[in-house]
């Protein structure tokens, strides 16, 4: 099988050509319209003589990208096309996704953020980020991990609420802060911070903070085996079990006593950690994932 992304040049969309090629056998082209020198036409030239059997098209809100009419020709004429959103429960995702849909840009929109609460979802996908399982190798004991509780990730704007949860739980020093991507050590380094810290916060406001998603490192999280510390009323719930796969906090004090009480039971956020693994393991796995958009999009995956 032959796939096809289309992606802005960032480094970051690779993991999800990575899940597909992890659990089933795909040759994968990439080209980045955001390219300087790339036009409609070279674009739509360039994806035909790929001759996919499918396409991925990663969005980007803003920014240079092709027009709905060119997407559409793509998806009619070349071959179906997902459209993947890591961001469509957020507000200004939804006039876009509501003009792709009127144009008949693709074959099937998916959100990956795990909120059910955008334009079109009736009619997509709603799912949580796939990443390949390799990138975890077999957690480690909470006994013997390093950093009681992590926090992975980007900061979040100066005054927003991302940044005012961490600055707080960091002042009483009950944080171990590690960048997404950030050092020379890239994603696997982020991944190790993951595998050596028994519990991670999550705080799973979107970009705009006018919604609440299903981050990647929610995922992440299960395949390190990491207690999860999620924000209650996040859609984290409709996918795992609040005290069971997870644990939730109302507000940063709930936070911090949580941090507090389970940083001295290794063996209750052991417990928790595996459980998140095992569901994220038998539910949202590349295989679970990409399965259920090739069934939507009517292609047979070669045994």
């Amino acid at each position: 099988m032959k796939a096809l992304f289309l992606s802005t040049g960032s480094g970051e969309t690779e993991k999800y050509a990575e899940s597909l090629t992890s659990c089933m056998p795909c040759v994968v082209t990439w080209l980045a319209y955001d390219s300087p020198g790339v036009t409609e036409a070279s674009l739509y030239a360039s994806a035909k003589a790929a001759a996919p059997d499918f396409i991925v098209y990663i969005g980007s809100r803003w920014g240079l990208q092709p027009s709905i009419s060119t997407l559409a020709t793509i998806n009619e004429k070349i071959a179906p096309m997902i459209h993947l959103c890591s961001d469509a429960a957020d507000v200004p995702w939804h006039d876009l996704l509501r003009d792709y849909d009127r144009g008949s840009a693709f074959a099937l929109q998916v959100t990956i953020d795990g909120n059910p609460n955008w334009p079109g979802a009736d009619r997509g996908l709603t799912l949580l980020t796939p990443i390949a399982a390799s990138h975890f190798p077999q957690p480690l004991p909470h006994a013997v991990r390093p950093i009681a509780c992590s926090y992975a990730g980007n900061k979040g704007s100066e005054g927003g609420g991302r940044r005012m949860i961490l600055t707080e739980l960091m002042f009483e020093n009950l944080l171990t802060i590690r960048v997404r991507d950030g050092g020379l050590d890239g994603y696997g380094g982020y991944c190790d911070h993951l595998i050596r810290s028994r519990m991670t916060l999550n705080v799973p406001l979107s970009g705009t903070e006018q919604a609440m998603q299903v981050k990647g490192r929610v995922v992440e999280a299960g395949l390190a085996g990491a207690a999860l510390l999620e924000m209650g009323g996040a859609p984290t719930k409709n996918w795992f079990r609040p005290g069971i796969d997870y644990m939730e906090y109302a507000t940063i004090q709930d936070a911090a006593m949580l941090i507090r009480e389970f940083t001295q039971r290794p063996d209750k956020t052991q417990a928790m950690g595996e459980s998140l693994r095992a569901r994220v393991l038998a539910e949202h796995s590349p295989t679970v994932f990409w399965g259920k958009i090739m069934e939507r999009i009517g292609l047979k995956v070669a045994a």
